[in-house]
């Protein structure tokens, strides 16, 4: 039995150059449907970096509203940095090239599901993180992920989930570890890394779980720091990113924490919700707790992600290597 749809006036922002295009004729048909289900809905189309933001705070204003991000892991950062701690509800509609916090919660990808989450999720109040000034809902960090991040957005309109595992192949066999200095929860960790991510959802985008046992719910982040690893592990390491089980992975520590001070990167790369930052240290890192109101599938559970073929098939090759 299909569940009661809520009484909601839906107000789409959307980003007409995130990831696939037609992005405004797709809200239409999208908000057409919705008033074929005798509820209001309306559209505004983002024409400049930083617009997002002011219309949502006009929208807060205005109040009464449920806002829609249409676009990618960008739009949605910019819409949500603007809603924390405050009783407006946002959705996302995926259309970018990531889709970190969408694919977390299983946003439908067809857009006869997707009318029928907006219409009949409730919404409940995440977490997030917070990096100095600037909040992110999946990810930030420096190494690895960040040099993805760089050559990702330098690649301009080439994107998408393909030339993701590109970049992730490229950087894989050509990363260099970078020194770092920093404190979680006050104690000191200091070395050679190959990547430290803070993570408020369970991967960054594209089902890479950098993160698998995160829950936007728990007051806390998780850190995933991984040390220098023999370069024979490189497809290895891939395979547990992309399998969610990169946590069980020789060379990879876990930790959940509530706040980490950067006292030192060696790289001037950084990242946040996969957008590349001009950052200066010391840094501060920490949880803001119910941060949001999301809209969440009905049908939505926090499971670990797992392939369990990939995970035994990983496992004996590592005991093979007596790693």
């Amino acid at each position: 039995m299909m569940s009661k749809k809520k009484k909601r006036n839906f107000y789409f922002l959307v980003n007409p150059i995130a990831g696939k295009s037609r992005n405004k004729q797709y809200s239409l048909n999208l908000i057409n449907e919705i008033h074929s289900a005798q509820l209001p809905a309306q559209c505004f189309e983002l024409q400049y970096s930083g617009q997002a933001s002011n219309k949502t705070k006009d929208i807060v204003q205005t109040g009464g509203y449920t806002i829609v991000s249409v676009g990618g892991d960008g739009t949605f950062n910019e819409i949500a940095s603007s809603l924390v701690h405050t009783n407006t509800p946002v959705a996302i509609i995926p259309r970018g090239s990531g889709n970190g916090l969408a694919r977390m919660i299983k946003v439908p990808e067809r857009k006869r599901s997707q009318t029928g989450y907006l219409l009949h999720s409730d919404d409940q109040t995440i977490d997030a993180g917070k990096v100095n000034n600037r909040y992110f809902f999946c990810t930030c960090g420096f190494g690895f992920d960040a040099d993805i991040a760089a050559a990702f957005n330098r690649g301009g309109k080439q994107r998408g989930g393909k030339r993701y595992v590109q970049k992730i192949v490229e950087k894989l066999r050509n990363n260099t570890p970078v020194e770092a200095e920093f404190t979680i929860d006050g104690k000191l960790h200091k070395g050679k890394y190959f990547l430290v991510t803070f993570a408020n959802a369970n991967q960054y985008g594209n089902n890479a779980y950098i993160a698998p046992e995160a829950d936007l719910s728990d007051g806390l982040l998780h850190a995933t720091l991984i040390h220098p690893f023999p370069s024979m592990l490189a497809p290895l390491m891939a395979t547990a990113l992309l399998g969610g089980f990169i946590d069980k992975m020789p060379y990879v520590e876990t930790i959940k924490m509530r706040r980490a001070e950067i006292l030192s990167v060696s790289s001037p790369c950084f990242h946040c919700d996969g957008e590349t930052l001009e950052m200066t240290y010391p840094a501060k890192v920490e949880v803001v707790d119910s941060a949001i109101r999301l809209l969440i599938p009905k049908r939505y559970k926090n499971i670990r992600p797992s392939i369990p073929n990939l995970r035994k098939i990983t496992a004996k090759i590592l005991a093979a290597m007596e790693l």
